[in-house]
């Protein structure tokens, strides 16, 4: 029997073929192995089914029936995984080589009870890919308990970020019913009650482009 893998890497997707291969591939080169890829198709209808089962058996492929909101689609993912941790991966971003490695360890050698662990992140501007900025760009990244901070607007990049799962459904996991930002949701939920780690270093790029 397979061992179980100590990340599950949490890939919703929905006709995201444009940068696909480019975001599977940045989990490919990470450092840190220990891993798998659940990749939850809401119902494509672009080559997105084909670059997905193109890797090799550390993708979970699945695929809905029919295409479902954003809350669904990501608790029907989730439902999936295996790992101790939960890690996030949307189609158009991309993570430093390290991204993994340092979180991991961030977890490991912390003695604070961490719900959470995310990362600086560069947002790359697909119209000029010259222009890049740096998210927050002078600004301290919170860690602790940072609830309070939160609560006043969300600066923590979804793809940037590791979870620890039963930490994560302790909380009450994804809300279901949301359209738009059941990340955001999740996060207040894990920083009311957890501490919240933080990777200072760039360890994810956020892709801005017309369709999202």
């Amino acid at each position: 029997m397979d061992s179980v893998p100590m990340v599950s890497i949490i890939m919703n997707c929905l006709n995201g073929d444009q940068f696909l291969k480019e975001a599977m591939d940045s989990i490919y080169a990470q450092t840190y192995r220990n891993w798998e890829i659940i990749f939850w198709d809401n119902a494509s209808t672009d080559g997105s089914a084909k670059i997905a089962q193109s890797y090799d058996k550390r993708v979970k492929y699945f695929s809905a029936e029919k295409t479902t909101i954003l809350g669904k689609a990501r608790v029907l993912a989730t439902e999936k995984a295996q790992g101790k941790f939960l890690a996030f991966l949307d189609c158009d971003d991309l993570w430093l080589e390290d991204k993994l490695q340092k979180q991991i360890d961030i977890f490991a050698g912390s003695n604070e009870d961490l719900g959470l662990v995310y990362g600086a992140t560069e947002v790359v501007f697909e119209s000029n890919k010259n222009k890049t900025r740096i998210y927050r760009v002078g600004m301290e990244l919170p860690t602790g308990k940072i609830f309070s901070k939160l609560t006043k607007g969300n600066f923590i990049v979804f793809s940037s970020t590791m979870l620890d799962r039963e930490i994560f459904y302790d909380c009450g996991g994804f809300p279901e019913h949301f359209e738009n930002a059941p990340d955001y949701y999740s996060f207040l939920k894990i920083a009311q009650k957890y501490h919240v780690g933080v990777v200072k270093d760039i360890c994810c790029k956020y892709r801005m482009h017309s369709n999202n």
